[in-house]
C-alpha cells in the first residue's frame, strides 16, 4: 500500500516541474521579444540666436547636444527611438547617426523622426549628429542577453 501512495506522489511532483519549466521557457520567449520605446531631442547648449551666447559662440561656435544622451538596450530587443529637433533656425538642422547599425537619419528644424532597429550585437556605440560632431554626440549601450 505505501508504494501505491508514493507513486501518485512523485508523479505529481514531477509533472508539476514539467509544467513549470514549460511555463518558464514561455517567458524567456517573450522577454526576447521586448520593444523599448526611447525618446530623445536634441539641446542647444550655445547658439547664436541666443543674445547671452554671444561670446561663447563667437569663441566655441554653435554647441548642440542630445537629451538624454545615453541609451541603454537589452540584445535582441527591438528599438524604437523618436528624436525632436526642437530647433526653429532654418541652418539648425541634425543627423541620429549610430555607425555601428548603419543608422544615418536627417532631422530637419522643429520635425520628428522614428527609427527602429533590432539591437542584435551587444556593446557600447557611439550616437552623433554628423554635422556637430564630436559635441553632439551620445552612446548606445546594448547589454547582453539575459
Amino acid at each position: 500500500m505505501k508504494l501505491a501512495l508514493s507513486m501518485p506522489r512523485n508523479f505529481t511532483s514531477m509533472a508539476l516541474l514539467a509544467l513549470t519549466g514549460m511555463s518558464c521557457a514561455g517567458t524567456s520567449t517573450a522577454m526576447a521579444q521586448t520593444t523599448d520605446r526611447v525618446y530623445l531631442q536634441t539641446v542647444v547648449w550655445a547658439s547664436k540666436e541666443d543674445p547671452g551666447a554671444k561670446r561663447t559662440v563667437k569663441k566655441l561656435g554653435e554647441v548642440y547636444g542630445f537629451a538624454p544622451s545615453t541609451i541603454t538596450v537589452r540584445e535582441g530587443d527591438h528599438v524604437d527611438i523618436t528624436i525632436r529637433n526642437l530647433e526653429a533656425g532654418g541652418d539648425d538642422g541634425h543627423t541620429f547617426t549610430v555607425p555601428a547599425y548603419n543608422i544615418n537619419k536627417t532631422i530637419a528644424p522643429l520635425s520628428t523622426v522614428n527609427v527602429s532597429f533590432v539591437a542584435d550585437k551587444s556593446g557600447v556605440f557611439p550616437f552623433m549628429c554628423e554635422f556637430h560632431k564630436p559635441w553632439m554626440a551620445g552612446r548606445l549601450v546594448v547589454l547582453p542577453q539575459r
